[in-house]
């Protein structure tokens, strides 16, 4: 058996195989291992809501991931002529309930910024506001409140179970080596470089490591938690079904988010909760809050289905800003995760980065935030 490989990926979401996929497109022989089957962690938990963030931010985070969304759509084409399967994404927007005055005010600001700024990936304006009386007559559903509502019409939304099907064929199709429901022990190398990994009772050698497993990075090694740290933040969600659709955009109503489709499902989200460790099951009181806020925002979902419960655990980086990058002095080893909640909206540029990083040797200007030094010092800053 050849245990050998370019390139050892651990973890099997939405960032170990959208890099794995990028790597083996530009040649490189690639092993990629998931502990259970490829996207069954947290990247399943997901509500596939692709919303950019405010358009008064232009920290790298913010930046990176408004790029990444902006490529999104091209993406999912790419993706699915590539797999051969169906990748559900539509950019049919987002409403946003203002809840005040100031809040109506800093809207205003957002949307004149967005209009200026933003690129023109659909007919009108990247964004406006409506008073309570335009919104109430063009969304009847949603409860509207006194100070109207922002909507985003640059906002979208992808099928994340489609995605992640998408993807573990493209990768497939490209000749990545999936190992499915085999864990990774630990990895190999000396002190000052990583060689390989130990999994299933086999050393596999490797020109270079790529850690993307999610909450569990940090299980690799004491180095991974110190300069790489990502912890978990629990989020419960839950899917409401109705004979026929109700609302037809993102609805967003201060915590409470609502991701409909077309054909009468719509996801509820989501809770967060930092305290909760390596607990991903529903409680009484999230999903009182979510089923409360949903019938709250479209009472007309008081009469929906409730089909389906579950929580997930969001790999979460230092200061929720990801880890993306080699790790100092430990020449061939590199991590991506701690997305927190853009992990769906960041793939694409998260493979891309990763894939030249790894290919060429160097960190690209718009990744630098974001490698584990700098995670590092925002700990002990």
């Amino acid at each position: 058996m050849n245990n050998t490989t370019d390139v050892l990926i651990i973890g099997g979401g939405i960032m170990g195989l959208t890099s794995a996929w990028r790597l083996a497109q530009a040649g490189v022989k690639v092993t990629l291992f998931e502990s259970r089957s490829c996207g069954s962690g947290a990247s399943s938990a997901a509500l596939g809501a692709l919303w950019p963030a405010s358009s008064l931010v232009n920290a790298p985070l913010q930046n990176l991931h408004r790029k990444s969304l902006w490529e999104f759509e091209a993406f999912t084409k790419e993706l699915a002529d590539f797999s051969g399967k169906p990748v559900p994404f539509m950019r049919r927007g987002r409403v946003e309930l203002l809840n005040s005055d100031k809040a109506k005010a800093h809207g205003e600001q957002e949307a004149a910024a967005a209009c200026a700024n933003w690129p023109q990936l659909s007919a009108g304006p990247a964004m406006e506001v409506l008073s309570a009386e335009e919104l109430r007559r063009q969304f009847p559903e949603i409860n509207v409140s006194p100070f109207g509502g922002q909507v985003c019409h640059r906002s979208a939304q992808v099928a994340v179970d489609g995605l992640l099907a998408a993807l573990i064929e493209a990768c497939r199709k490209a000749g990545v080596v999936l190992k499915e429901n085999c864990a990774v022990q630990q990895l190999q190398g000396d002190g000052g470089s990583i060689t390989g990994a130990m999994a299933g009772g086999e050393v596999y050698a490797a020109g270079a490591v790529l850690v993307a497993a999610g909450v569990h990075s940090n299980h690799l090694g004491f180095e991974l938690r110190q300069r790489a740290p990502i912890k978990p933040v629990k989020g419960q969600a839950l899917l409401l079904k109705t004979a026929e659709p109700l609302i037809h955009k993102i609805v967003k109503n201060g915590l409470i988010f609502l991701v409909p489709w077309p054909d009468g499902r719509v996801l509820v989200g989501s809770t967060t909760e930092p305290d909760a460790g390596f607990d991903s099951s529903n409680t009484v009181e999230g999903v009182s809050f979510l089923l409360n806020g949903a019938v709250q925002t479209c009472p007309g979902l008081a009469s929906a289905r409730l089909e389906r419960t579950w929580a997930g655990l969001r790999p979460t980086g230092p200061n929720k800003k990801p880890v993306l990058g080699p790790m100092p002095n430990k020449r061939g080893l590199y991590v991506a995760g701690g997305h927190f909640k853009v992990g769906i909206g960041m793939a694409p540029m998260t493979g891309k980065l990763m894939a030249q990083m790894i290919t060429t040797g160097k960190v690209p200007g718009e990744a630098m935030p974001f490698v584990p030094a700098a995670a590092e010092a925002a700990l002990l800053a």
